[in-house]
């Protein structure tokens, strides 16, 4: 079973896209915060395979913090929540692994079968 990281702050969101992906058939690791994220991952047995998180985040951008995860797992992919068109912020930004933006809102087929590319047919980072 693959596991995803998801990194999102609104508590209800945070259910919500959880109940989604373990519909999906991923184990879900949830985190509310980039803190809480990284605890997280330190604390885990086992691959990440993806972070599911919002393109920006706190005070660090998540294309940096992913950057980061990428010392625990080199492989990790990242899939990023925007308001943003997708082409406009990977212009603004040199991403470290394999990624998707996915732009809000997004049905469920669409977050399933971007999840889905993003892990059965990974490019070399």
């Amino acid at each position: 079973m693959q596991t995803i990281l998801l990194i999102e702050s609104d508590p209800a969101a945070l259910v919500a896209r959880s109940l989604v992906l373990r519909c999906f058939g991923y184990a879900v690791l949830e985190a509310d915060s980039r803190d809480e994220a990284w605890r997280a991952c330190v604390e885990h047995v086992g691959t990440i395979h993806l972070i599911l998180t919002e393109a920006i985040l706190e005070k660090e951008s998540s294309i940096e913090f992913v950057g980061r995860l990428q010392l625990l797992y080199p492989r990790i992919s990242a899939l990023f929540l925007s308001d943003a068109s997708s082409a406009e912020l990977a212009d603004r930004q040199c991403v470290p692994c394999e990624y998707a933006f996915l732009r809000k809102p997004f049905r469920a087929d669409a977050l399933a079968d971007t999840i889905r590319e993003l892990l059965e047919d990974p490019k070399t980072c």
